[in-house]
């Protein structure tokens, strides 16, 4: 008896078929050996799940192999011949596609760790990404990457920074899968969009950190602050949801943040690990350098803005930070 399915459904009705799957496992009856399988029958099942032509799973398998970015098939109409319905060419099918999301994955994978070389994409993607991939090295010696599943949390944060931000890496293989990677300061996010206009998908977040960075180092309370740049960021607490700090850099290439918490405390942190970091998904609003004869030493700034928050001169963290940077600026 031949296998077959008949998807003109004014013969010949899956959906009240008995229980089985379309991929072989449903005998067509006798008289639909001589039954024409239109192409255009099989095209509108398959777009639309409202039909009830194809289980749901054999939908989806059909769907992937037809893929538009992968399959020109689309375009032949009628002249299309379905695809047999055998249970051994539908098993082999399902291997086959099932392969090739093993690949996909695998490709991710890759792509969201830190093996992943730009220079050297490997097997596992297009021969067309070996010769054209070229990102800007970093000045100063080799970065590593350093992963942040915290910052990769803050989705909400990643998104909105990434609208406004151009990949400085975008690929895309056969499946039409862009992979693209942003730079945002010190940090490297890694994202894949399953088309142009798709939503996007983040799928690692890196600190890039270099052999000069200062992490954790003391600095001098004589050292001299040379400049200081006023950031705002997203917060959980607060009517505003955000806060503002300071960042003061001296003359001998120390990094110190102060800001004022929501308990009234003063801040004041150098060399702070994450400061690259932070600044990448900040704000920067203001910059100013250290006027002539001023007393900018770490020290002198650090008790100057202590003694004004017990004084509550600054009883917000936007008005501290104004009063920081205005104090070494004059």
């Amino acid at each position: 008896m031949p296998r077959g399915v008949d998807l003109n459904l004014d013969q010949f009705n899956l959906s009240a078929a008995e229980p089985g799957s379309w991929a072989g496992t449903l005998e067509a009856p006798e008289e639909a050996r001589d039954v024409r399988i239109k192409g255009a029958s099989f095209w509108s099942a398959l777009k639309d799940s409202s039909e009830a032509v194809f289980r749901h799973e054999d939908q989806q398998l059909l769907t992937l192999v037809f893929n538009p970015k992968m399959s020109d098939r689309h375009s032949e109409g009628d002249a299309f011949m379905p695809p047999p319905t055998g249970l051994s060419y539908m098993h082999k099918l399902k291997n086959l596609v099932k392969e090739e999301l093993q690949a996909q994955e695998e490709r991710k994978s890759l792509f969201f760790s830190t093996e992943f070389n730009k220079e050297k994409a490997g097997s596992l993607f297009p021969s067309s990404w070996a010769n054209s991939i070229e990102i800007e090295h970093e000045e100063g010696g080799v970065s590593v990457l350093r992963p942040r599943p915290d910052l990769q949390a803050q989705h909400a944060v990643l998104q909105e920074v990434l609208r406004s931000t151009l990949p400085a890496f975008d690929k895309h293989t056969e499946d039409g899968t862009h992979f693209l990677i942003y730079r945002l300061g010190s940090l490297e996010v890694r994202a894949t969009r399953a088309a142009a206009d798709g939503p996007l998908a983040i799928g690692a977040v890196f600190s890039r950190e270099g052999a000069s960075q200062k992490l954790g180092e003391a600095v001098l309370d004589e050292e001299r602050i040379v400049k200081a740049t006023q950031f705002v960021e997203k917060a959980s607490l607060g009517r505003l949801r955000c806060r503002y700090y300071v960042v003061f850099e001296t003359e001998a290439g120390n990094k110190v943040v102060t800001e004022l918490l929501p308990n009234g405390s003063m801040a004041w942190q150098a060399n702070p690990k994450d400061v690259e970091d932070r600044n990448s998904l900040a704000k920067m609003l203001s910059c100013a350098e250290s006027r002539l004869g001023a007393a900018t030493s770490v020290g002198a700034v650090r008790g100057f803005l202590s003694a004004a928050s017990r004084r509550r001169q600054a009883c917000k963290s936007k008005h501290f930070a104004r009063v920081a940077v205005r104090h070494i600026s004059g």
